[in-house]
């Protein structure tokens, strides 16, 4: 009898020890997000999918998976036990609370015997990107005028009417200029008529958002800041695209993902090109591709395109106060939104001027 139950538990063994070197074959493990793009704090769904693609039972096996640090979990751990053939789908949720470009990082895999007497490691880098945008606010509630005579914010005003292409005519109101009067139509109403102009299609605004917070850039950079101006670039964004007003996105933020110096996307108008911007905008390190004075010397040569150029900024450095006086004068219609004060006492009059209001 000893002979025989011997004889059977080195054949116990011998089987556990064989199927657990097949264990780990033909078992698949990926996981991936319900969306690549979300909202600061929105839900993140995680779907890891496990599959045992064998006729043999996988009586042990247990999961880690790796988050990015800046998830409200950075590891998710659990066991199963996979019978032949089967698939295991799984739903977790994370949240985010910054901005920024996120990945599911990897997940560990560690199987067991039946009896416990083997392990096996398996190591899967993953690398699933989330983007998370940077929040969205009102433009009203987030900057207001330097100078209190401007009014409200209103990025209507920031368009200048362009004579050469007549929408339609309308009563005088009192604030047009003279000039602009409809004498034919005002003949005919027997009240004074006038011009309404529209801005053409050739004209549109461009935008530029600079990241620059210091010289040089990568030192004590003020991250604060840079977020705040960020955060103003999409609420400008999303009010000329509800205002329907054509403009251009530019960046001085490093792109690594073309050949050019940073981000330049030309004139248009479109809810997917909003998306794609506020995408962008939620990619954004911090390191820059050229100072903003560089940056200003190529928007001069393309000035016929624009009728208004407006800079986003963390602020206004020492350095960009002479180089703006001469953009301006030589550009034309120019708004500045700073997310910090500084300086801006001493940038050009004839500059629309915001601070920031966080």
């Amino acid at each position: 009898m000893t002979g025989i139950f011997v004889m059977l538990l080195l054949v116990i063994l011998l089987v556990n020890r064989v199927l657990f070197l097949y264990s780990g074959r033909s078992l698949t493990y990926r996981t991936s997000t319900d969306k690549k793009v979300y909202e600061m704090g929105e839900i993140i769904k995680v779907m890891p999918v496990i599959e045992n693609r064998k006729p043999l039972t996988l009586p042990f096996l247990r999961v880690d998976e790796y988050y990015d640090p800046s998830f409200s979990v950075e590891v998710n751990s659990y066991s199963l036990v996979l019978m032949p053939y089967q698939r295991v789908r799984r739903t977790y949720e994370l949240t985010a609370a910054k901005r920024g470009l996120y990945h599911v990082e990897a997940a560990s895999l560690k199987l067991g015997d039946f009896l416990g007497f083997y392990e096996a490691y398996q190591e899967i880098p993953l690398k699933v990107p989330v983007v998370i945008l940077p929040e969205k606010r009102n433009l009203r509630k987030i900057v207001i005028p330097y100078h209190s005579f401007q009014g409200a914010v209103s990025v209507k005003r920031w368009i200048m009417d362009d004579p050469l292409m007549i929408r339609g005519i309308r009563e005088y109101t009192g604030t047009e200029s003279e000039r602009y009067i409809h004498w034919p139509s005002t003949l005919k109403h027997d009240r004074l008529m006038v011009k309404q102009f529209d801005f053409t299609a050739e004209k549109s605004v461009l935008l530029f958002l600079n990241l620059e917070t210091s010289k040089p850039f990568w030192k004590n950079p003020d991250l604060e800041a840079m977020e705040n101006a960020i955060v103003i670039m999409r609420a400008v964004m999303e009010e000329l695209t509800k205002e329907n007003v054509p403009f251009s996105f530019a960046s001085n933020a490093y792109n690594d993902h073309a050949s050019q110096r940073g981000y330049y996307f030309p004139p248009g108008i479109s809810k997917d090109s909003l998306k794609k911007y506020n995408e962008i905008l939620g990619k954004m390190g911090k390191v820059i591709a050229m100072p903003l004075e560089e940056s200003l010397k190529g928007f001069t040569r393309n000035k016929q395109s624009y009728q208004t150029f407006v800079l986003v900024t963390p602020g206004v450095l020492e350095e960009y106060l002479s180089p703006l006086r001469s953009f301006s004068k030589t550009f034309g219609r120019s708004v500045v939104l700073s997310a910090r004060e500084e300086n801006l006492n001493r940038l050009p009059k004839e500059m629309e001027i915001y601070k920031g209001g966080f």
